[in-house]
């Protein structure tokens, strides 16, 4: 399986993965004549697809979406709640729409995509475990304001982890945003911060995952190196192997490649998957090198950790409620 990141940030997030010469687009944030231009930079032709799922109905996801979907007869894959929400799309569009449920598993052309609820903001967003053809996972979790007790139940067991990484606490803060807006940023159903995704990755951790992609960074409250720097210390901390890299709203990334799971691994992680907490679902040219290598390869044996209470929400110096920035 490879992966490669279109974009990412509030400006727009969309990111392709590809096993077995098939392909699938998650998100669709940015116009459909540049997604597909952002496509071609990686070698990808857009009416190559299988479909495009989409996370939520927020413009930072979906803005392409139904071009996409009318010019290349894509489907498009979203729950619900997304689906009612998402104004932009056409009756067209509309008609090639393939609603998702929290916990549900999809299978689209090969991949099995199993949604799973989040705290954003938003309709009724969803985060993605991606189980390529090949065996490989990937896993997304690019907007959500704290870390539940279900998203991280299901981001067991992966290849690859693409995780929010929004903003720095310090420069949110003291940064130019409204402080209604710093408010829904930084609530519960808003944004994970550097140091909650960082605080968050022992409990992911695993034998098989080999890399972890600071995802959704914001362009006024945050810096790459201030992002890498917390999940490379974190990874550190736990002394895992996993590479990081950084997603960058300009420019498509290289491919991340990872190798299929061998038939042990595959079975280690079907005893992990089946040991975890069941919860209930619905609550709680060529490319520019722009993934950004932040960490070296660790080599240490990892320590396993019982997953954590719900972390409280976090405080700007005022009570608040629900939020999100894109």
């Amino acid at each position: 399986m490879r992966v490669a990141v279109l974009g990412s940030g509030s400006q727009g997030n969309a990111v392709v993965v590809e096993a077995g010469g098939k392909r699938l687009l998650l998100d669709a944030g940015f116009s459909c004549r540049e997604i597909e231009k952002r496509l071609a930079r990686v070698g990808v032709a857009a009416e190559s697809l299988a479909g495009v799922v989409v996370t939520h109905e927020h413009r930072d996801h979906v803005r392409g979406a139904d071009r996409l979907a009318r010019r290349w007869r894509l489907p498009i894959y979203a729950t619900g709640g997304t689906l009612e929400h998402a104004h932009g799309l056409s009756d067209a569009a509309r008609r090639q729409t393939r609603t998702l449920a929290s916990g549900v598993p999809v299978e689209v052309d090969g991949f099995v995509v199993e949604p799973f609820a989040i705290p954003h903001d938003a309709a009724e967003p969803v985060g993605l475990v991606v189980t390529a053809p090949d065996g490989c996972r990937l896993g997304l979790a690019g907007d959500l304001g704290s870390r539940s007790r279900l998203a991280w139940a299901r981001l067991a067991e992966l290849d690859v982890l693409l995780l929010e990484t929004n903003h720095d606490l310090d420069m949110l803060r003291s940064g130019p945003y409204p402080w209604v807006l710093k408010q829904r940023i930084a609530s519960r159903h808003g944004h994970l911060s550097n140091r909650d995704a960082a605080d968050g990755l022992a409990e992911l951790l695993c034998d098989r995952l080999r890399w972890v992609v600071c995802y959704h960074l914001s362009q006024t409250n945050n810096l790459p190196h201030l992002a890498a720097e917390e999940v490379v210390r974190a990874l550190d901390r736990e002394g895992s192997p996993a590479a990081v890299a950084i997603g960058d709203q300009d420019t498509p990334s290289e491919w991340i490649e990872v190798a299929p799971p061998t038939v042990a691994a595959l079975a280690e992680s079907a005893a992990a998957l089946a040991d975890r907490p069941v919860l209930p679902f619905a609550a709680a040219g060529s490319p520019a090198p722009a993934v950004e290598v932040a960490a070296r390869r660790r080599r240490a044996v990892f320590r396993r950790r019982p997953p954590r209470q719900e972390p409280p929400t976090l405080q700007l110096g005022l009570d608040f409620a629900f939020g999100g920035e894109g």
